[in-house]
């Protein structure tokens, strides 16, 4: 493969640390074989300068590229403590974008996470164009997307709230209907917003919600979208105080879970 061949993969790839050494398409796959750029290194417990010890080949799969499934085929170095008397012995390199056994790297699962969360594809969508199984993805949607869920601020700015039941798991023979409750930030200006999947569809469900949130958040809140089930209706005048209630709206909510069982019953189904 020629230098110009080589220094475009290398550029496109974008992880620090890494460079390209051959590129090529297999299957309607890229595939990079890539190593570090460190040749030099010490023992991480006596500071000896190591010796090379061989390479291993660690198959992580990155981002998409062009539309494609991106393999990397990482060219480990393994190295050796020339200290005969360090109990050290031998250990592989490791990069920061790829985790030891990961399947991904970071910046894919990052990019999954959102593309679940923030852009609405399914899981098993994601999963295609990785190029690998929906567990994997649905575990890095969970690593960095419940930080998010967890931010103190995620709920800050809500005004209306949409309320509107789901089916996320349709019966068969050994098994119901599955119900969740969304509820969704319809606070104008913002674009409808996720904020929480409970499962089941009863109006204690979405009492018990309300009464795990701050009573100040509650007081703020000044328009509830609901689904017209008496249940709801009468949970939200019980603990909103008879706020105004916008049934007109709830189609907005159902619109942010959108049709039949979404991405965000996926969680469930995972839980």
């Amino acid at each position: 493969m020629s230098v110009e061949a080589t220094v475009l993969p290398a550029a496109m790839l974008g992880i620090s640390g890494l460079v390209v050494l051959a590129a090529g398409e297999y299957g309607g796959e890229l595939e990079l074989l890539v190593e570090t750029s460190e040749s030099v290194t010490g023992c991480p417990r006596c500071g000896v300068v190591a010796v090379a010890h061989g390479r291993r080949e660690h198959l992580v799969r990155d981002i998409p590229s062009a539309g494609r499934p991106a393999l990397l085929v990482w060219r480990k170095r393994l190295w050796r403590c020339a200290e005969p008397a360090c109990p050290q012995r031998t250990w592989s390199e490791r990069h920061p974008q790829v985790a030891p056994r990961a399947a991904l790297t970071e910046r894919a699962r990052r990019w999954a996470c959102e593309q679940v969360g923030r852009d609405g594809h399914t899981v098993e969508a994601v999963a295609d164009r990785l190029g690998v199984g929906w567990n994997t993805v649905m575990r890095a949607v969970k690593a960095y997307g419940q930080p998010l869920l967890d931010a103190e601020d995620r709920l800050q700015g809500v005004r209306s709230l949409g309320v509107d039941e789901h089916v996320w798991q349709h019966a068969g023979p050994r098994r119901r209907t599955g119900f969740a409750t969304g509820i969704v930030d319809l606070t104008p200006g913002r674009g409808p917003r996720v904020l929480d999947v409970v499962q089941g569809r009863s109006g204690k469900v979405y009492a018990d919600w309300l009464a795990r949130q701050q009573p100040a958040w509650r007081e703020r809140i000044s328009v509830a979208a609901l689904d017209r089930a008496c249940q709801m209706v009468c949970v939200s005048r019980t603990e909103r105080n008879g706020k105004n209630h916008d049934h007109d709206r709830r189609e907005d909510a159902g619109r942010a879970f959108g049709p039949g069982p979404g991405r965000a019953a996926e969680g469930l189904r995972a839980a």
